[in-house]
């Protein structure tokens, strides 16, 4: 790095040269080169906050036994058996720095709710570190979602880590969750597939919910319209080939998670054309009961390919409705993930911080017991 290399030239200067303009004027210049940097750091992009370094974590739990493939449409272990997944969405890391409680709700997740997969979402730009309140480029928001799947991978659960918040590759005043991915999401999988690719519980969603775009932008990314609170934003969409080739570029083998159109419910393309290039994918669908027709937007893709709902909900008066979904998912051995077990981002599951259940959040307790 240039900022090194100035340093490097001042601090070996000789005693003449320290004796001729004096120590206090050598210090002067150590202080004013060192100031310097920091300017032309910010002035170029603030590189260290946006390109934190590529690192493995090692994991130090014995779970190479965790490590799932896929065949056909069912999603399988190292011994070829069959393995469908529960659990909960625990939300708030995409959009707070620290979450909401999120490590002791993992813990009653795990411990209290049985739950054998729990999906994160989480940011791109709190990633990288750019958002107000964030310093040292992210590296306490990592740590955190570190935390998240290293306790999870000690007892033996899944994690799915969810790229849900972007910004269109403009300011952290857009971020949100948009139309499609962006070239920041390309930066985020190439560190975050590399960073946990050693632990096999976890999943790669690679884009929460496209919405508004063809299938072939879909699949191959393309000029992209977005919607901001003052104006419509135009940008360069990543598309989702693309971020799978970045996950397996990475060295990651983990199982990799692709929501389809019309918010992650709509995946008749999925087996007209547009089928991702790879293997050990799962495609998803976003189940609610304000969509019509739930069924149908998925029930031909989940005959060819392995399926999951990594996000379904309601209320109280949607109970019909969940009972439903999985009755649904156990019969065709498909995964879900219920949202959200928060007490604020509806539909909610709990009722408070004592992780007491909602109406509906009972039924999903329930269901999770009983396949424990």
């Amino acid at each position: 790095m240039k900022g090194n290399s100035e340093i490097t030239q001042i601090a070996p200067m000789n005693h003449n040269t320290r004796s001729s303009i004096g120590r206090v004027s050598y210090f002067v210049l150590v202080m004013l080169a060192g100031v310097w940097l920091v300017v032309a750091g910010r002035a170029s992009g603030a590189a260290l906050s946006t390109a934190p370094h590529i690192v493995t974590l090692t994991c130090p739990y014995r779970i190479s036994n965790m490590a799932l493939h896929t065949r056909g449409n069912k999603l399988l272990n190292a011994q070829n058996k069959l393995v469908v997944l529960h659990g909960v969405d625990l939300p708030s890391l995409e959009w707070t720095n620290r979450g909401d409680h999120v490590r002791r709700s993992m813990r009653a997740a795990v411990t209290q709710w049985h739950c054998q997969i729990i999906r994160i979402p989480t940011c791109v730009n709190r990633w990288f570190g750019q958002a107000p309140g964030q310093s040292h480029g992210g590296r306490v928001y990592r740590h955190i979602v570190d935390q998240l799947i290293q306790y999870a991978a000690r007892h033996h659960v899944y994690v799915v880590l969810d790229l849900h918040w972007n910004d269109m590759d403009r300011t952290f005043a857009d971020l949100g969750q948009h139309r499609m991915p962006d070239h920041s999401c390309v930066r985020y999988w190439r560190l975050a597939a590399r960073r946990y690719r050693d632990y096999p519980n976890v999943f790669y969603d690679l884009y929460n919910e496209p919405h508004g775009i063809s299938w072939i932008t879909w699949r191959d990314g393309g000029i992209c319209t977005g919607e901001t609170k003052t104006t419509v934003v135009t940008y360069r969409a990543v598309g989702m080939q693309r971020l799978y080739d970045v996950v397996r570029h990475a060295g990651a083998p983990n199982i990799v998670i692709i929501g389809g159109t019309s918010w992650a419910y709509d995946d008749f393309g999925i087996t007209h054309g547009y089928a991702i290039a790879g293997k050990n994918i799962v495609y998803d669908c976003h189940v609610y009961p304000w969509k019509p027709r739930w069924m149908h937007s998925f029930e031909l893709a989940a005959k060819k390919v392995p399926m999951i709902f990594d996000e379904f909900g309601g209320t109280g008066k949607q109970l019909a409705f969940g009972r439903k979904v999985i009755a649904y998912a156990a019969a065709h051995h498909i995964s879900w993930c219920s949202w959200s077990f928060h007490t604020q981002a509806g539909p909610v599951l709990i009722k408070n911080w004592r992780y007491q259940p909602s109406a509906f959040g009972a039924l999903i307790k329930k269901a999770l017991t009983s396949s424990h």
